[in-house]
């Protein structure tokens, strides 16, 4: 087989693979959730195996502790988040009332200069918010009425409970046969070739996802407490959205900073409190860029933010659910595979000096001195 068929014949399988999971992306979401707790979880089980432990009672230790860690952290969050959602509902109208009291002035002046604008511009909204009004209503009403009356929702929901953890058990008891398995679909000839370039990507994928693991972690907690200690209505939750909004990058700058500022400017009205909340998320970004991720990166191949950025929107765009969770195994596999076509090409430049020169050897050519 020529290489020009060979790759002709990888484009299609991939463009098959896309066409499969796209149409067949809600339901496969369950199984992709299993696999990224099992690929996740399977380096502690792999180290309690080393010490003795059964792979199978490995797994089921691993999923324990998880399931109670997940229970333990709902139970310390969970209270204080209610606490903080009915102290935010008792404020929120003295909220609105700060907010027209600080957009009255500017009413007033428009109203003054531009009234015949401000007029049509409010009749334009008053019509627009009566016609979108109904529409979301509505929608909100079918969705909630599907959610209750659905009975195929309801047991696909029930299933999803149910497969995830049980999938990812035996995909954690199993990962060296799953693996092998996988492997054995590979022709032998190939199976090298690319064994190696899934070391590669292997590795690349558990460096980000153990360093965005930790920064999401730590930021959560920094997020969390320091604006719970600012007085920032909801600072628990907004903080521990932030620093889990993290793993995608800059998403956590936007539902953590933006809500915090605006819901501490409106609790104080002091610029100050702005600038404190400020504070704390640079303070967790600057932790982050000078000493979590470089102590955990190390000097392997990264992953850019951007482009991480970009596959996310990608996929969540073209498969939903199911693209947010191949989006990055999908960019850490091609740029892995990125990485070593450029190596290959400029191995396959030859050198301009000839093999045996001095100068194709490193040796500079001296100047020989003139004869008398």
């Amino acid at each position: 087989m020529t290489s020009g068929l060979r790759n002709l014949g990888i484009v299609a399988a991939v463009a098959i693979g896309l066409t499969g999971i796209y149409f067949a992306r809600s339901v496969l979401v369950p199984f992709l959730l299993a696999a990224v707790i099992a690929y996740t979880l399977n380096p502690v089980v792999a180290a309690l195996e080393r010490r003795g432990v059964r792979r199978t009672l490995g797994a089921i230790l691993v999923l324990a502790a998880l399931a109670l860690a997940l229970a333990g952290a709902v139970a310390l969050v969970v209270p204080e988040t209610i606490r903080q959602f009915q102290q935010f509902s008792d404020r929120l109208p003295g909220y609105i009332q700060a907010i027209q009291g600080r957009l009255e002035p500017m009413e007033t002046y428009l109203r003054e200069r531009y009234p015949e604008q401000l007029e049509a511009i409010r009749a334009k909204a008053l019509d627009w918010g009566r016609g979108i009004l109904p529409a979301l209503i509505g929608g909100l009403a079918a969705g909630i009425k599907g959610a209750l009356t659905s009975v195929v929702k309801l047991v696909l929901w029930l299933l999803t409970i149910i497969v995830v953890p049980v999938f990812a058990y035996y995909l954690l008891a199993d990962y060296h046969d799953v693996r092998q398995t996988l492997l054995g679909l590979i022709p032998q000839r190939h199976r090298p070739f690319l064994a190696e370039r899934i070391g590669e990507i292997d590795r690349v994928l558990r460096v980000w996802l153990k360093s965005q693991l930790t920064v999401a972690m730590v930021l959560a907690v920094i997020y969390s407490v320091g604006l719970t200690l600012l007085g920032v209505p909801l600072g628990l939750l907004i903080g521990v959205v932030g620093g889990l909004a993290n793993m995608v990058p800059y998403l956590g700058l936007v539902v953590g900073f933006l809500p915090a500022a605006l819901l501490s400017l409106l609790e104080t009205g002091s610029w100050v409190s702005l600038l404190l909340v400020a504070g704390v998320f640079i303070f967790g970004q600057v932790l982050e860029g000078t000493v979590i991720s470089p102590r955990i990166m190390g000097a392997g191949l990264g992953l850019p933010p951007a482009v991480i950025l970009l596959a996310v929107l990608v996929g969540g765009d073209l498969f939903g659910f199911t693209g947010l969770l191949l989006a990055v195994p999908a960019t850490a596999a091609g740029l892995v595979l990125l990485n070593n076509a450029r190596k290959a090409y400029d191995q396959s430049i030859p050198s301009e000096s000839p093999p045996g020169s001095r100068l194709a050897a490193g040796r500079p050519l001296r100047r020989r001195r003139p004869t008398a």
